[in-house]
């Protein structure tokens, strides 16, 4: 990964939970340009994008309300 895209990935982090939800959604909509996922690819992102929010919340407990 390039030093841009992990500064990226550093300014995402550091905005607000909501801001986050609304920047993933805005980048699942671009990457309707570049064709379908595979389902393994659909799958493997799940799978990461659970694992992130399972650990945000293991570090901020209660933040969301559940």
């Amino acid at each position: 990964m390039s030093d841009q895209a992990r500064e990226l990935l550093a300014s995402f982090d550091a905005l607000p939970h909501a801001d986050r939800v609304e920047v993933t959604a805005e980048i699942l909509r671009r990457l309707d340009d570049y064709g379908p996922l595979t389902d393994d690819a659909l799958v493997e992102l799940a799978g990461q994008l659970f694992a992130a929010y399972d650990a945000d919340e293991a570090a901020h407990p209660g933040e969301r309300g559940a």
